[in-house]
C-alpha cells in the first residue's frame, strides 16, 4: 500500500478518536488494519509490533496513549522507504 493510504488510514483512525477512551478492540482492529496495509513497509509493521505489545489497559485505552501512538506510526510512515 503506498504512503498516501497509510497516512489516509491514520487520519481515518484519528477521526474515530473522541472523548477520553476508546475500546481496547477497536484500537487492537486499527492497529492490525494499518500492519495489514504496510506489508510493504517493514518499519512500519514493525511499530505496529511494537505497540501492540505495548497496548494499555485491558478493555479500554486512553485516547492520550491511542493518539500518541498513532503520530508515531505517521512518522514510521513518511521515514521507511517502501521495502526498508
Amino acid at each position: 500500500m503506498s504512503e498516501s493510504l497509510l497516512q489516509h488510514l491514520i487520519d481515518s483512525l484519528l477521526d474515530g478518536v473522541d472523548g477520553e477512551v476508546t475500546s481496547r478492540s477497536r484500537v487492537v482492529d486499527g492497529l492490525l488494519d494499518l500492519r495489514l496495509a504496510a506489508t510493504e513497509m517493514p518499519h512500519v509493521v514493525q511499530a505496529c509490533d511494537r505497540s501492540l505489545s505495548d497496548l494499555p489497559g485491558k478493555t479500554t485505552v486512553t485516547n492520550l496513549w491511542w493518539l500518541e501512538t498513532l503520530e508515531e506510526l505517521r512518522n514510521a510512515v513518511v521515514a521507511a522507504p517502501a521495502g526498508a
